[in-house]
């Protein structure tokens, strides 16, 4: 395939390959989803991910650390930091199902940005989804696991 000027690519989306694109309209179940990636002071880059633990969502980093908080302390932090998600946006990319609840990973362009934002979106099985930048819910998301587990006595402390 020739690449010209007539191509367009959007983000990291790669010829043939389906990748977190609003143009390819596709939205994909996964196990585990990226909820961040940023650069450390040391320059090393870190991800963020979860899973689905039941009615319980795991936060893991790339260096080890792992939590898990309820889906109501999910729905909090996000009902305090998101926003209502306007109706003209297409709810596609990575998707995560938590209990009844469902949590997914949003690249948007808005019209006043250089280039798009990852946003977490929160999907109520009872309400409209709400949408927060995805590095600002997973500060909180991440500081919130690390709290709890600094709270939880240690094995050798029992």
């Amino acid at each position: 395939m020739r690449l010209g000027s007539r191509f367009r690519w959007h983000g990291q989306t790669f010829p043939g390959v389906q990748g977190s694109c609003k143009y390819r309209g596709w939205t994909r179940i996964a196990a585990v989803l990226l909820l961040d990636e940023r650069i450390k002071a040391d320059g090393t880059h870190a991800r963020t991910w979860a899973t689905s633990a039941g009615e319980r969502l795991r936060i893991s980093d790339d260096d080890g650390t792992t939590g898990e908080l309820s889906l109501v302390a999910v729905d909090r932090v996000m009902s305090r930091y998101g926003r209502p998600l306007d109706h003209g946006i297409a709810l596609e990319g990575d998707s995560l199902v938590c209990g009844h609840y469902r949590l997914r990973r949003l690249r948007y362009r808005a019209a006043v940005d250089a280039e798009g934002r990852d946003y977490l979106v929160w999907e109520r099985p009872d309400g409209e989804p709400v949408a927060c930048v995805a590095a600002m819910a997973t500060a909180a998301l991440r500081y919130l696991t690390l709290r709890l587990a600094g709270e939880r006595p240690e094995e050798s402390e029992t």
